[in-house]
């Protein structure tokens, strides 16, 4: 039986050299892929893959029944070689948002029935300050979070309808839950002004503005939002909506 070193030292193994084999190959692949291609136990992939699925590193396709990476996979290096990003990239618009307004600048993509924040730039010395400090990773309502909902504003209102039956049947606080006419009415304005607005809404001290970002149709939806106090928020909005817009033009 291998020691627990050797079976972490196998597992981070396995775990790169997948990404590699979605690197060499570029297109979506299937449990089998992966036992075939690269020798491993079926119940080893499936457990492996299922996982980088839970970490929001791959994506699931129900109907086909094949993972593909997420934008989270790129990001992971992308810090790396900053000297040869483009204008698209998302890392740098992130950094350059929080760079011209000082404010949390985050970028999210749906996790099941939560979108979650897949990088996210603060000011670290506000740690000490705000209790609603974010970390890259965190979890909020799809219904209920600006990110959310500007993620939710590019599905069907048959796919919302779905998801926000799933949504409220886990909620265990009867007020967060949000009514099927009330969604499908704000998912109507935010389709027509192109942004989403929370404020106090999952967190009673902050907002966020976020806008859709026009996506690869390989990779879940993305949106990216900047957050504050409320009042700061409120006085900047117009602003921080222009600045959101002019660093999306280029996925346009």
């Amino acid at each position: 039986m291998a020691s627990v070193p050797d079976a972490n030292v196998k597992s981070a193994t396995r775990v790169l050299e997948l990404l590699e084999f979605f690197a060499e190959h570029r297109r979506p692949m299937s449990t089998a892929d992966v036992v075939n291609e690269l020798g491993y136990p079926q119940s080893s992939s499936t457990v492996l893959l299922q996982t980088l699925m839970r970490l929001r590193y791959l994506d699931y396709d129900r109907k086909s029944r094949k993972y593909f990476p997420t934008v989270r996979v790129a990001l992971l290096g992308s810090w790396i070689t900053e000297n040869l990003y483009s204008e698209r990239s998302l890392s740098k618009i992130v950094n350059d948002l929080h760079a011209r307004t000082s404010a949390t600048v985050i970028l999210g993509l749906q996790n099941d029935i939560y979108v979650q924040y897949i990088n996210v730039c603060q000011t670290p010395q506000r740690r000490s300050q705000l209790k609603w400090y974010l970390k890259p990773g965190s979890l909020r309502p799809l219904a209920r979070s600006s990110v959310g909902k500007a993620v939710l504003s590019s599905k069907p209102d048959a796919e919302l309808i779905y998801l926000l039956r799933r949504i409220n049947a886990s909620e265990t606080r009867p007020e967060n839950r949000v009514s099927e006419a009330d969604l499908l009415e704000e998912m109507d304005r935010i389709r027509e002004t192109g942004y989403s607005l929370t404020t106090g809404t999952v967190n009673p001290q902050a907002g966020v503005v976020a806008c859709l970002i026009p996506s690869h149709p390989q990779q879940p939806v993305m949106a990216l939002g900047i957050g504050a106090e409320n009042a700061e928020l409120l006085r900047n909005k117009d602003r921080y909506l222009h600045l959101l817009r002019e660093a999306l033009e280029p996925f346009c």
